[in-house]
């Protein structure tokens, strides 16, 4: 019995050691006003990238946009982080470079990284922001139409009910990023408002591009009113116009941050922003010349250029949806802002 308990007392104070031996392997360090993951994951680990990484390894900053000044953060070395292995877990959403809330202190870690955590494979953005930012397109793809409201309002929002009309001869493109596989549309119940904002042509060239679509709502069919469809507006990006189009819903995914980032010799410039400002920056969408057939990839990351009074890089921004000749990117960092017109591509 004597021997046993020995043998016990041995190995606990071999595993105290242990993982004393572990946390002192680890740096420590208090966030700072400004301070981001990204920003830290520079400084600290010498690879923007590893932010998600080092997001994972401290468990008690449950969003990575909000990351508070006083908040205690835990930092292995750029080898452990590097190699630990990515382990798809809970959807959480992030964007590619957090904010800080600029006010108020997080409770202090309940306890702190002993073991090699489990790494959750996050979003590159957020999921309304993905759906809601739409594409460029050849034609218009629209099935149908918002054609009025009970109310006689031109336009609506979350909840309001509108009527809607489909066509008799649904459009044959049907856009990659939204609709897939060989459904009726007519048996659908559910479905995205659509805007054609805008003719798209390049900012250089002045080459016609497409149309520019954008996903202003969801609709739900919930009856009839004599011979009219009524739905239901169930989710709503901007307002939803009478006059918007339609198409059928498809449950839509954000792209999540690869594993490894590629960064191809490939450049173009910014053909348009998603609210089709001239001026962007940090978080927001813009629209690119290149797509799937020039060899883009999800996930891809590109630095944005200005060519006054020198070409220098004010920017970083990563793909988040393709179609054949275009894609859509979300800025991740940007120093000045970015316009319409700027160059992109891989220094």
């Amino acid at each position: 019995m004597k021997k046993t308990l020995f043998c016990l007392l041995v190995f606990l104070i071999f595993s105290i050691t242990f993982q004393i031996a572990q946390v002192s392997a680890l740096e420590e360090y208090i966030v700072e006003k400004n301070d981001t993951l990204w920003d830290i994951s520079t400084r600290k680990l010498e690879d923007p990238f590893l932010w998600p990484k080092l997001w994972n390894v401290n468990p008690h900053i449950e969003n990575p946009d909000l990351i508070y000044p006083g908040t205690k953060i835990f930092i292995p070395s750029r080898e452990e982080l590097v190699n630990i292995p990515a382990v798809p877990s809970k959807e959480i959403p992030a964007a590619g470079k957090q904010k800080i809330k600029k006010s108020g202190l997080k409770s202090e870690p309940k306890s702190i990284w002993k073991y090699a955590p489990i790494i959750q494979r996050k979003h590159i953005i957020e999921k309304n922001l993905y759906v809601a930012s739409g594409w460029i397109s050849d034609t218009y793809p629209s099935i149908g139409e918002i054609t009025s409201s009970p109310t006689n309002q031109q336009m609506t929002s979350k909840n309001d009910i509108v009527y809607i009309k489909l066509s008799e001869s649904p459009a044959p493109a049907k856009p990659a990023l939204v609709l897939s596989g060989n459904e009726d549309p007519m048996t659908k119940k559910r479905f995205f408002a659509i805007r054609d904002i805008k003719t798209v042509k390049h900012p250089v060239s002045g080459k016609w591009i497409g149309h520019q679509i954008r996903i202003a709502g969801i609709l739900e069919v919930i009856g009839m009113d004599e011979n009219m469809t009524k739905a239901k507006i169930t989710d709503s990006f901007e307002d939803v116009q009478i006059g918007d189009g339609l198409l059928p819903y498809q449950e839509l995914e954000p792209p999540l941050i690869p594993e490894t980032v590629r960064t191809p010799d490939i450049q173009g410039y910014i053909i348009e922003s998603h609210m089709s400002s001239y001026l962007v920056s940090e978080g927001n969408i813009v629209f690119l010349d290149k797509g799937e057939n020039d060899g883009v990839k999800v996930g891809d990351v590109f630095t944005v250029l200005r060519d006054q009074p020198a070409e220098s890089p004010i920017g970083k921004i990563q793909i988040v949806s393709l179609q054949p000749s275009t894609s859509g990117a979300v800025i991740l960092q940007n120093s000045q802002e970015i316009k319409v017109g700027n160059k992109w591509g891989p220094k």
